[in-house]
């Protein structure tokens, strides 16, 4: 488990089979996620009342998980409540998708 309290690149091997939070953070979170590559899996979860962001590579997508369909290129997901969750994997190349999540996660506008 990794603990965030500022932006952060994530590295490709940190996404397999890891847990990110945003415990201890005082401000907006932004991580950068790597190019998504099909095997990779991570999960998140909002660890302090600020906005959590998981902002894909460059052209590439990640699904919004009330409705599992890919949002814009290169835009975000974000929560902003203690204890929401998300579970994220790349089954094709360039997509993120979610396997699950809780509270209400919402793409960059």
């Amino acid at each position: 488990v990794e603990a965030h309290t500022a932006d952060d690149a994530l590295v490709a091997a940190e996404m397999y089979g890891s847990i990110h939070t945003s415990v201890g953070a005082a401000g907006t979170v932004t991580l950068a996620l790597p190019a998504a590559v099909v095997g990779m899996n991570a999960k998140f979860r909002v660890g302090a009342a600020q906005e959590l962001r998981l902002d894909p590579n460059g052209t590439e997508t990640i699904a919004l998980p009330s409705t599992g369909v890919q949002g814009a290129a290169g835009k975000y997901l974000t929560a902003n409540a203690d204890g929401e969750t998300v579970e994220i994997c790349c089954t094709k190349a360039g997509q993120w998708s979610v396997f699950g999540f809780t509270g209400t996660w919402t793409a960059e506008p």
